[in-house]
């Protein structure tokens, strides 16, 4: 598990793009645990589609504005 005081820019930071990815990438895990067990639950897959969708938008401006820390999280991710 990543620790969000690697990526703070400060000691108050919590709305850096790379900790709203990583909270976004908890919650992931969490809603598809969730689905794997409530396979017919379609709010929740629709909830996790989405939250998908705004994890990929926050790498794009991740990428584009800080390209050292995007590849750096990318490779802690995987």
């Amino acid at each position: 598990m990543i620790m969000k005081k690697n990526y703070q820019l400060h000691e108050k930071d919590t709305g850096s793009t790379a900790l709203q990815i990583i909270s976004l990438r908890r919650g992931l895990k969490r809603l598809g645990g969730h689905l794997k067990e409530n396979k017919k639950d379609v709010p929740a897959a629709r909830a996790l589609k989405n939250k998908i969708a705004k994890e990929k938008r926050f790498f794009k401006y991740l990428k584009r504005r800080n390209p050292n820390a995007f590849e750096k999280l990318k490779k802690e991710l995987k």
